[in-house]
């Protein structure tokens, strides 16, 4: 059985977009990751630690570009009923096709000169209707070589887990889930 998860609405007009809020974090994960993305000391802590990079100031103004860019988008695509999510979100494997229930999605922003490498981790429920899972600062090609994302792969299923042994499976056992 997994601990019990607590689901937050990010946005208070929003129906399409929550954020797990795990029991060991001050903040929900989407807060969480705007925090760290936005604080200049934290990033250049991470690069320090998980980057080789000649110029940590440009690394860092990179980030802070980054999380601008995608806190942007995120809050209009939560907040503006005529786009959809997924617009944003896509599935975390390129292998998947098809729309899989439960599944794994990353969200990601792309600047025309250059990737932006902050990721938002989610599942999505059902058509426009996510949950983040978390997020990270990419810093390899494959999750499961870095660290940061590897933990955050585990949340994802995790967080899956949740949802299933909680009977999730559409928006209405969503809804009924987050009411209680």
């Amino acid at each position: 059985m997994v601990d019990r998860l607590k689901i937050v609405r990010i946005f208070a007009d929003s129906n399409t977009l929550f954020s797990f809020h795990y029991e060991n974090e001050e903040d929900n994960e989407y807060d969480r990751n705007i925090e760290l993305w936005t604080n200049p000391e934290e990033l250049l802590k991470f690069a320090k630690t998980h980057v080789k990079v000649t110029d940590y100031s440009k690394y860092v103004e990179e980030r802070l570009e980054d999380a601008e860019q995608i806190i942007d988008l995120v809050e209009k695509l939560a907040t503006d009923k005529t786009i959809k999510l997924e617009h944003f979100f896509e599935p975390l494997s390129e292998k998947e096709y098809s729309i899989k229930l439960l599944s794994f999605q990353k969200g990601k922003t792309k600047h025309s000169y250059r990737r932006n490498d902050l990721r938002f981790y989610a599942i999505r429920i059902d058509e426009n209707l996510f949950v983040l899972t978390g997020g990270a600062i990419k810093v390899s090609q494959a999750m499961q070589e870095s660290e940061n994302t590897q933990k955050e792969l585990d949340k994802l299923k995790k967080a899956k887990l949740y949802l299933q042994e909680n009977g999730v499976f559409d928006n209405d056992s969503f809804f009924e889930l987050i009411a209680q």
